[in-house]
């Protein structure tokens, strides 16, 4: 029963919601810990992806080839985002595969993710394998590339056949154009021509439509540079096209006719080495395939034809070349004897050719190639589809389009909107919800219409898209306040509980300044969860109000600047002193007086800016206090600092006590106090309209 479950094929949509999860767990656990409520979610879910899949079959393998996944020979499509995105992620690890078996534990698939998320400096299999084997994943097998011990024999079997099957993969991929050529390593040139033509023939049978030659001939010759062509690879190639099925030895062969056309020196210097009837297999290839030589070429063996047809060695008949006992014909010998060009190619053909090799790209419009590139992208193709979808479910169409039409259109809508959101694209969130919106303002009676606007008001679609703006907002910021301003107070709610839940400094900030971009709005919930019992909670909120709070709201931070907490406490005056408010100068002359050399320091930060003067007493006090340590001299740096920004008469007297100070004990101490008292005492000077000389100046000139 097992055996015949395990050769179930696994269901598509099933595979991809599973990878789809994955994907979005790896990037949550990327910017949270493991039992952060976000990680646990896609996680669990990721996981009960994988115990369907594992109902179909006991095992299953995802092969990576740069940035495409394959699965039982099949490609999945790397136009996807999410396949894409979670291929290249497992190739930078230079994974190969990766086995799931079934007995997989969540613990094991969130050590995957931490596996495949770790940066290592070094990224050797020995090391990959050794960092593998430190997260002890029993149901995961994981499969690393090691060019270097690729060696290919005819008769491999066991592991060995894993290597050909990689192989396989390496060479489809370079025949659809999934990998360049340039990604492959020089091992594939080891390869035997037989086994080449043998791969080539397998994978070309199960592939309808055109495939890219070039890319293969390059990889297996290491051609992929400016670099010479040898007398073995050109041996290999004659061997590799001559072993080719008739469905892709023509293609094979053409290619390969336009790749030698390019080192014409070399190919002059091969056919020179190499014997005659070598060259006469190649040419009979190239007869029987009825192929055209490219002009540069065909010049080439032109002369070799005429150099040889006297050769004692050539087989000859009747003054015909003969080549398995078959006699070319005059037609043949003709193409390849007569160097005129024009025998075979009409005057206005190779004027068009000669037009085309004069023709220079650089008159091409950028800006019209640029329109072009544009217009064939992927990002482009899916707007236009997006803006048709919209279109035909205007308030005009509303009257057309049937109910049932109607609700196909929204579950379109539904799907891209999401794409929408995990790419970071609000501004077409929002034109789908403005174009909802109106369909619903014009047919308030019809429930199919009312119904899907209220869809993207529900709170699970908040979620999303808060979750959205804080992954990405930072990046398309004028599009997230949009976005935000269409919902305006309906999504306050969750900005906060994002905000309150954020560990990332960077993004609480970016949402500090979103919440506050609604002011009075942001201010009002703001101020119902001062409250909170968490001190970072309402530290956040005293943030906000400061941001956006008008007088009247400020002064609810009131009974927070005795906070216990002094992060609170400051905060809660900076937004008293922004308001006006004197009630909190008792709280920042408390402060001044502390015995905590921080609380102190950010005490006479806010005195100087805010201009506090009432504080201005107690500094000359604490200025005039007699210091008996180096670290009290420099204490007194921030108070002269404070006193030169608030420009009180009061003080002057006390900063020029300072300047005249003299101690044989921390003299460097003292000298960088006198420093500041001077620029504080210039600040003075400049303020009554004099002029003052710089801090070179003695200290008899600057009392002066």
């Amino acid at each position: 029963m097992i055996e015949e479950q395990e050769q179930l094929p696994l269901d598509t949509r099933l595979l991809s919601e599973a990878i789809y999860e994955l994907n979005i767990s790896r990037h949550n656990v990327s910017v949270y810990p493991e039992d952060h409520p976000i990680v646990e979610k896609s996680l669990n879910q990721a996981f009960d992806n994988f115990q369907k899949l594992f109902e179909l079959r006991a095992e299953f393998t995802l092969a990576i080839a740069k940035d495409t996944l394959i699965i039982d020979k099949h490609y999945l499509d790397n136009k996807n985002s999410f396949f894409r995105e979670f291929a290249l992620c497992l190739s930078q690890k230079d994974i190969a595969y990766v086995n799931f078996m079934r007995g997989l534990t969540r613990d094991e698939l969130y050590s995957f993710l931490r596996f495949i998320l770790a940066e290592t400096t070094d990224s050797s299999p020995e090391t990959l394998q050794a960092c593998l084997n430190e997260h002890k994943l029993i149901h995961v097998n994981i499969g690393f590339i090691d060019y270097t011990a690729f060696s290919l024999n005819e008769d491999r079997t066991g592991e060995e056949g894993n290597t050909i099957s990689l192989w396989e993969q390496y060479v489809y991929g370079l025949m659809v154009g999934n990998i360049q050529s340039q990604d492959v390593s020089t091992a594939m040139q080891e390869i035997p021509s037989v086994r080449m033509a043998e791969l080539i023939n397998s994978l070309t049978v199960n592939h309808a439509g055109e495939v890219n030659c070039n890319d293969v001939i390059t990889s297996y010759i290491g051609k992929q540079s400016a670099s010479t062509l040898s007398e073995r690879d050109f041996k290999k190639l004659v061997e590799v096209i001559h072993k080719l099925g008739p469905e892709i030895k023509r293609q094979f062969l053409s290619s390969t006719l336009d790749i030698l056309s390019d080192d014409i020196a070399s190919v002059q210097k091969i056919l020179h080495d190499i014997p005659l009837n070598e060259i006469l297999n190649f040419l009979s290839i190239i007869n029987e395939q009825m192929v055209v030589i490219p002009e540069a070429l065909n010049n080439v063996l032109t002369k070799f034809s005429q150099l040889n047809k006297g050769m004692v060695d050539a087989p000859s008949f009747g003054g015909k070349l003969i080549e398995d006992d078959i006699l070319l014909s005059n037609e043949v010998t003709g193409l390849l004897s007569n160097s005129n060009f024009s025998t075979f190619v009409s005057d206005i053909y190779q004027k068009e050719i000669q037009d085309l090799i004069r023709y220079q790209k650089d008159n091409i419009s950028s800006e019209l190639v640029k329109e072009f590139d544009e217009q064939w992208s992927d990002e482009y193709i899916e707007c236009v589809f997006h803006e048709t979808i919209l279109e035909l479910m205007s308030p005009e169409m509303l009257g057309i389009i049937s109910d049932t039409e109607y609700e196909d259109y929204l579950d379109i809508l539904k799907e891209q909107i999401e794409q929408f959101l995990n790419t970071g694209q609000f501004k077409l969130v929002l034109e789908t919800l403005v174009t909802l919106e109106a369909n619903a303002a014009s047919n308030p009676h019809s429930d199919v219409v009312t119904s899907a606007a209220r869809f993207f008001h529900e709170q699970e679609f908040m979620m999303q898209i808060v979750h959205s703006i804080r992954l990405m907002g930072r990046a398309m910021r004028d599009d997230a306040y949009a976005l935000c301003e269409f919902y305006k107070d309906e999504i306050m709610p969750f900005l906060m509980d994002a905000l309150i839940e954020e560990d990332s400094t960077s993004i609480r900030r970016f949402l500090i300044g979103l919440i506050a971009h609604f002011g009075d709005i942001a201010a009002s919930v703001a101020i119902s969860r001062l409250e909170d019992s968490r001190w970072f909670v309402t530290r956040n909120m005293l943030f906000i109000l400061l941001e956006c709070g008008s007088d009247d709201s400020l002064r609810k931070a009131k009974p927070y600047c005795t906070h216990a907490n002094p992060k609170v406490s400051f905060e809660a005056i900076k937004c008293l002193l922004k308001a006006g408010d004197k009630s909190a100068v008792r709280a920042l002359r408390s402060y001044v007086k502390s015995t905590s050399r921080e609380s102190v320091n950010k005490a006479l930060l806010l005195a100087g800016a805010y201009k506090v003067k009432e504080v201005v007493p107690d500094l000359i006090q604490v200025l005039n206090k007699k210091s008996l340590t180096g670290s009290n001299i420099e204490d007194k740096i921030a108070v002269v600092k404070a006193l030169g920004q608030m420009e009180d008469p009061r003080a002057l007297e006390a900063l020029k006590k300072v300047i005249s100070t003299k101690k044989i004990l921390f003299n460097a101490s003292l000298e960088k106090l006198k420093k500041e008292a001077r620029k504080a005492l210039n600040k003075y000077s400049n303020k009554n309209g004099e002029t003052t000389n710089d801090e070179s100046l003695d200290e008899s000139t600057q009392l002066k």
